[in-house]
């Protein structure tokens, strides 16, 4: 019999592994991401504030005064908001790309009504046909492709991601309607814009912080125990399966993504309305991708999704100070460290669902799935011995 010599390197596929002991992975991956930047930072500083400095920086450009954090907070929950919009499609697995689209959209239909109707109309009669108007256009771009994918069967994500283009264009359109003269960017409009609910940063940042709390609240109840949530996970695990329990897989692609685009609107509401009273093409700031990983690394859990989505906002907020204190007049180097950063943290799910053994080491424990047998393996289990077979046709 041939021996097969075993590899230097054997991977098994975890069955499962505790919850204490991904977090700790998780936590030494941006540990290690973190003192790696760090490293980079100080070789690289023009002005370099020594390794320690850099740390000082991070949680400075974070929480260093109380409109930092509050923008902090503020950027987290508009984030979080995009994401559990997302979250609501890809739990069907519709890859809905079209999450900056669809904030832009929202963004534009709100200044179009501060701009057409502020001043004319009371302010309160403003603010709800402003709501009323972002929910439709967000609604409306993410319905345009839902209905091609249930009738037709499109590519989504293709769809969705060529409506960002469509969206940003038809802002420009608008901007360069109302200001020909200007230079693309549109000033900020104060009648008929949101009211602020306190004194200074913390007054324009806490309404959303309180809508979009609410929101996903009410996002993480609606999937995991309204009948449109099973709905929507059964589809995301069969089509098939759906439409033998009877479900309309075509009317709840459409309404989903409807829901979708709409909170995808809100947020461009709350953007255009309250935190910036205006609208650009850049608005979104391409939270519709940011959303993507944090529903990723969330995985599709709006309550997880929370924490991830003030980790990534820690970041950006402290690269951004990081690059001031030592010297970088670019910020391409922040977001090549908080890339950096996202490799080392996504990396490390290879080795949560995964183990590496190294020959001679390797251990068989209960969480190694258990290998297929060989075909060889399976002919002598099943054929019986020749002995046994002349025996048996003896008697």
């Amino acid at each position: 019999m041939k021996n097969t010599k075993e590899p230097f390197i054997h991977i098994t596929r975890r069955e499962g592994m505790p919850v204490w002991k991904g977090l700790l992975i998780r936590a030494a991956a941006v540990l290690i991401a973190l003192i790696v930047s760090a490293i980079l930072i100080s070789a690289a500083a023009p002005s370099s504030k020594g390794f320690f400095g850099f740390f000082g920086s991070l949680f400075s450009g974070a929480f260093g005064t109380e409109r930092r954090i509050w923008i902090l907070l503020q950027n987290t929950f508009l984030l979080l908001g995009v994401a559990v919009a997302l979250v609501v499609a890809f739990k069907m697995k519709f890859w809905n790309l079209g999450g900056n689209g669809q904030v832009l959209m929202g963004c534009l239909a709100a200044a179009i009504c501060m701009y057409y109707l502020g001043g004319k109309l009371p302010d309160p009669l403003v603010w709800l046909i402003m709501l009323l108007a972002s929910l439709f256009a967000g609604a409306l771009w993410a319905a345009i492709p839902a209905l091609f994918k249930a009738f037709f069967n499109t590519n989504e994500s293709l769809f969705t991601l060529m409506m960002n283009y469509i969206a940003m264009y038809l802002v420009a359109f608008f901007i360069s309607l109302w200001y020909p003269n200007g230079t693309g960017a549109m000033p900020p409009l104060t009648e008929g814009a949101l009211p602020a609910l306190g004194e200074g940063q913390m007054g324009r940042s806490l309404l959303p912080i309180l809508v979009f709390a609410v929101v996903t609240a009410a996002v993480y109840l609606y999937l995991r125990f309204s009948k449109h949530g099973y709905e929507v996970a059964l589809i995301g695990d069969s089509k098939n399966t759906a439409r033998y329990a009877g479900i309309n897989v075509r009317k709840v692609i459409i309404r989903t993504l409807i829901l979708s685009g709409a909170l995808c609107g809100l947020v461009g509401f709350l953007l255009a309305g309250s935190v910036n009273r205006m609208v650009s093409t850049t608005m979104d700031d391409n939270m519709g991708f940011t959303g993507i990983m944090v529903a990723w690394m969330g995985k599709l859990d709006p309550l997880i999704m929370a924490g991830v989505s003030f980790f990534i906002n820690f970041l950006e907020r402290g690269m951004a100070q990081v690059c001031t204190d030592f010297g970088f007049t670019s910020e391409a180097l922040s977001d090549i460290v908080v890339g950096l950063i996202y490799f080392f943290f996504i990396g490390c799910e290879f080795f949560i669902l995964y183990r590496v053994h190294i020959a001679g080491t390797r251990k068989k424990t209960k969480t190694d799935a258990p290998a297929s047998p060989t075909r060889g393996e399976e002919e002598r289990h099943e054929a019986p011995p020749a002995e046994q077979t002349g025996a048996k046709e003896a008697n």
